[in-house]
């Protein structure tokens, strides 16, 4: 078929609509917002805008690309139609990324805190400060716009008295002079204590998320470290260091006084006939684990439970990245956005049906209003009913609107230009092609970031696991093309040897793996000796780059096929932890060792041993792994972002923007722009240059860039 040029610029705006990172709105050439008539929810009757849009705060759970924030972007939308609902939108981490090139160095903090946790405090307290300063300005936007009303409702005094509080408010969070007047005495107080001196051996953990980062008794102290996807990192280099880091939260609370500052948000709400504030955090989970549990203690848990139903918030989180503080869990609602997660909690017997159905819906909404063609026109419907063609996009992208955004770039870019339809063939190209580029290298950055040796070998170590586990799906599928597996089941013709089940107790140590899309859950059921078993399947790419037929086959008779037994992973994955895991008493006069098959037990017991009662940790040990990041030069090791602004320019034949890089690994052009400065002159891997004085910059690789990862 002949495309014309607006049907091919029309299909690759839909795919790229798709793709959006972030708080990409859908605007037309008109500038008019498109988001209302092409939002496609996961649920049909808008089930989950509708959810969110009730008074209660709320968290989105999902992975990367699963729509928690056009989900956020439609809820706002709903909002503003509402005069006594107003919004805050607030970007949780690019505010914390500007909060680490914003704070300033208070001198009258130097004497009080410990140089190794001043930038640590600085960075912080910009942060809380920074969040409270979004909210009172979009309160004073909502007062700028309803000017007009008070005036004309209400007698001058009610206007100038809601323009005073908010000028007291805007003071209160952001005059330092006033800050420093409550943080002095209190930071004095609080160094001022005495600490136990017996504690000199106690270990330390904090838990965020399910996510333990250990310090380890030393006899000088509390070593150990943190790590963050932004690339802040401390060390906490003694107790009486690491016992103020632990009050931060307190301290907070009094400096910033957030009893008056929701008393006064209350009051200006009042004032504006505004009976409800949405405060809508996007990227939580993508701050350091300590900013979490501050920002929770200091900020959402008091707003939440301290405003008397004022103040609700809709947060978005990545699955086992959630810290609930004082929150009750069980009087907040959850949306899970995951494939599994959504559709097992509606109808088990039709996830597969539901999540292609929206599929369908997501593509052809986009398709139809992009081209004015129907979908069906850009796919080879001769070799394939288009029904078969949604069953297998739903397949390589797991419901994930920006997974399947990309897989049809990809296709786009290889038939579509071309004026060819798309094939089965090429969109399982483009799911490998996806694996390889956006998958993939999560390891190669591991291995080359400035986390700690510990943290780089248990994310290494899961490298390991996944190619063992594709490995033995390998010799599956050899035994049924080879007869040995016998059964009717089986057929050499086709395979099938892409899915696999374990005991639900193993998922927490496959979480990571699960994170990054190397798998996903599908399903749980009974395994054939009657034990709740919960079934993975590997990624499409990762199938296709190994020739793992990836499915089963049609009809009621293969129901139970992944959970027949040769696809029972449960050894090799307690096999692999029994030789990686090293599961013992942090006690050193006790020291006792436990085993995989022990777990449950611990886990009943919060993690205390059955010895001594002190806590028992799961670390990381593989020698040849820790010999490897051994011989990678320091100078050679970066932050997580510089390494994936590096990847990306890495696939990039000419200089790109900022802005062009920030689509593609979900940071902030500011961030991208902050950091390749450093690439620049710091590191000489990054040639910046404009063309003229006041044009962005375009960023490519020096030589010494592009030689990086070998």
């Amino acid at each position: 078929m002949d495309y014309t040029e607006e049907q091919k610029n029309g299909f690759f705006d839909a795919v790229e609509s798709m793709k959006k990172y972030r708080r990409a709105d859908l605007i037309d050439e008109k500038g008019r917002n498109l988001l209302e008539k092409l939002y496609t929810d996961l649920l049909p009757n808008e089930h989950v805008l509708k959810k969110a849009l009730l008074n209660n705060t709320t968290f989105l759970i999902g992975r990367k690309g699963t729509g928690k924030s056009t989900i956020f972007l439609r809820l706002e939308q709903e909002l503003r139609k509402k005069d006594n609902y107003t919004s805050c939108y607030i970007d949780v981490k690019t505010t914390f990324e500007s909060s680490q090139t914003q704070f300033s160095s208070e001198k009258h903090l130097k004497d009080l805190i410990p140089h190794a946790l001043l930038k640590t405090y600085l960075i912080e307290r910009a942060f809380i400060q920074n969040v409270l300063v979004a909210v009172q300005t979009e309160l004073d936007r909502k007062y700028n716009s309803r000017k007009e009303k008070i005036a004309k409702f209400f007698v001058k005094t009610k206007a100038q008295d809601v323009q005073e509080k908010l000028e007291k408010l805007k003071a209160r969070i952001e005059n330092n002079e006033k800050l420093k007047s409550i943080e002095i005495p209190v930071l004095k107080s609080v160094t001022s204590t005495k600490t136990d001196q017996n504690e000199k051996s106690t270990n330390k953990e904090i838990k965020v998320g399910g996510l333990e980062v250990k310090a380890e008794a030393k006899v000088d102290g509390v070593g150990g470290g943190v790590k963050t996807d932004s690339g802040y990192t401390y060390s906490k280099e003694n107790k009486e260091a690491y016992e103020l880091q632990s009050q931060f939260s307190s301290v907070f609370l009094q400096v910033f006084q957030i009893k008056e500052v929701i008393k006064e948000i209350q009051e200006i709400l009042s004032l504006l006939h505004v009976d409800h504030l949405f405060i809508l955090l996007d990227d939580f989970s993508e701050i350091d684990d300590d900013a979490i549990t501050r920002f929770v203690d200091v900020l959402l848990a008091p707003l939440n439970n301290w405003s008397n139903e004022f103040i609700k918030f809709k947060l978005a989180a990545y699955p086992g990245r959630i810290y609930y503080g004082k929150i009750d869990p069980g009087k907040i609602d959850t949306i899970n956005l995951d494939f599994y997660n959504l559709y097992s909690e509606f109808d088990r017997d039709k996830m597969e049906e539901n999540a292609i159905d929206f599929t369908k819906r997501l593509v052809e909404s986009r398709i139809q209003h992009f081209t004015l063609l129907d979908a069906q026109d850009f796919f080879d419907s001769h070799s394939l009913p288009i029904e078969q063609f949604y069953e297998l996009l739903f397949k390589v992208s797991m419901n994930v609107p920006r997974i399947l955004g990309y897989i049809l770039s990809y296709c786009y870019q290889t038939k579509i230009l071309y004026n060819k339809p798309i094939t089965r063939s090429d969109i399982e190209s483009a799911s490998q092609k996806y694996y390889e580029d956006k998958i993939e290298p999560f390891f190669d950055t591991t291995t080359y970031s400035l986390l700690s040796i510990d943290e780089k070998i248990s994310i290494l170590q899961l490298k390991e696991l996944k190619d063992q586990i594709v490995d033995k799906l390998l010799n599956v599928r050899k035994r049924i093309v080879t007869k040995d597996l016998t059964g009717s089941i089986y057929d050499p013709s086709n395979p099938y040897a892409s899915h696999f089940y374990f005991d639900p107790r193993l998922e927490e140590f496959l979480k990571t793996l699960e994170l990054n899309f190397f798998i996903n859950k599908y399903n749980s059921l009974s395994d054939k000796d009657g034990n709740l078993s919960s079934i993975y399947c590997i990624n499409y790419g990762l199938a296709q780059l190994n020739n793992l037929p990836w499915g089963k086959a049609l009809g009621g008779a293969y129901r139970k096929y992944f959970i027949e037994r040769p696809f029972n992973f449960n050894k090799l994955i307690k096999d692999f932890l029994s030789s990686s895991k090293k599961i013992h008493c942090i006690n050193p006069d006790c020291g006792k060792n436990f085993g995989v098959e022990e777990l449950q037990f611990l886990e009943f017991t919060q993690f205390k041993c059955n010895n001594c009662g002190s806590k028992v940790v799961v670390e990381p040990i593989s020698q040849e792994i820790k010999d490897k990041i051994d011989q990678i030069e320091d100078s050679k090791l970066l932050p997580l972002p510089e390494l994936k602004i590096i990847r990306e320019l890495e696939k990039s034949e000419e200089p790109i923007y900022a802005r062009e890089i920030a689509q593609e690994i979900d940071y902030s052009g500011q961030l991208i722009g902050w950091r390749g400065k450093k690439l620049d002159e710091d590191y000489g891997l990054v040639i910046r240059s404009k063309d003229k004085e006041n044009l962005p910059y375009r960023y490519e690789l020096t030589e010494e860039g592009k030689k990086y990862f070998n």
